[in-house]
């Protein structure tokens, strides 16, 4: 039996319960990147063992089941995102140095100038350090989101699945792969996915009615713009990343990205959701158990 809500706020966070799965994950991939560019692996085949995809996908990860592990308030999610960004960085951090001082060429952690230069190396270090900060913030953003869904259970599966598709998808087009190939990680055909996942669940959980779905519908639909609108807003406001979500080079960056969070957000959103109730209502209809007489 499963413990009361009650009971798991007494017993606090458990935060190495929550964490250590995430630690050994992140740790392995930097490692398993190191070692294969070392066996020769070429670095276009490296780049997909990203500790910094992987990084977002484990905050996604980690709030869809911080309730379980005892975290039932927003604050409690400081101390793991911090903690995460930096337990990945510093192993970004090492693997750097130790390419850095024995200047392992074939390593992708260091720059060719960073080789014999300390005040180079030190710089590329220190803009880790930088970025750990960052990473905390945006970890922290990724992990708020997920963990508001608690309040609807039935929509954190879907909603986390929406999020990490939405981070593959950026991530690969990042890295600049043929927009034909990255099409394979649609969120539009995930939130219908989604859909269909909530009209056989949701009567599972007590959903039993078309106005019991209509607020998870709608939360999935809003839920799922938010996460493209985070794409687009990293597309337009970090230089080396170049995606399909934003084009810089037609200026007007504010403007327009007020425009898509009014038009994308907002109206998409309610469209959205509205779809993805009438799926939902119709699939729990359709396999409602016949009453027997």
């Amino acid at each position: 039996m499963s413990p009361e809500p009650q009971a798991i706020e007494q017993l606090g966070p458990r935060y190495r319960d929550l964490l250590r799965g995430s630690f050994i994950f992140l740790a392995s991939l930097v490692v398993v990147r190191f070692l294969l560019e070392a066996a020769g692996t070429a670095h276009t085949l490296t780049r997909y063992f990203s500790s910094t995809a992987a990084i977002f996908l484990v905050a996604i990860y980690l709030a869809a089941v911080a309730p379980l592990r005892g975290v039932t308030k927003l604050v409690q999610l400081i101390i793991p995102a911090i903690v995460l960004a930096i337990w990945t960085q510093g192993w970004v951090i090492l693997m750097t140095m130790l390419s850095g001082v024995f200047r392992l060429e074939w390593s992708h952690f260091a720059r060719p100038e960073d080789y014999g230069n300390w005040a180079k190396l030190g710089g590329h270090l220190l803009g880790h350090l930088v970025e750990t900060g960052v990473f905390a913030i945006l970890v922290f953003v990724l992990m708020a989101i997920v963990f508001f869904l608690r309040r609807w259970p039935v929509t954190v599966g879907p909603g986390a699945l929406l999020g990490g598709v939405l981070v593959v998808r950026f991530w690969v087009d990042a890295m600049g792969v043929e927009l034909w190939r990255t099409a394979a990680w649609s969120s539009t055909v995930g939130v219908l996915i989604s859909a269909f996942y909530l009209g056989g669940v949701g009567p599972l959980l007590g959903l039993t009615t078309p106005r019991h779905l209509f607020g998870p519908a709608m939360v999935l639909g809003w839920l799922w713009r938010i996460w493209v609108f985070l794409a687009v807003l990293l597309t337009a406001v970090v230089p080396f990343y170049t995606t399909h979500f934003f084009d810089r080079s037609e200026g007007r960056i504010v403007a327009r990205l007020a425009d898509f969070f009014l038009w994308g957000v907002l109206v998409e959103g309610l469209i959205a959701g509205l779809i993805v109730w009438g799926i939902a209502s119709w699939i729990a209809r359709a396999t409602r158990p016949a009453q027997t007489t």
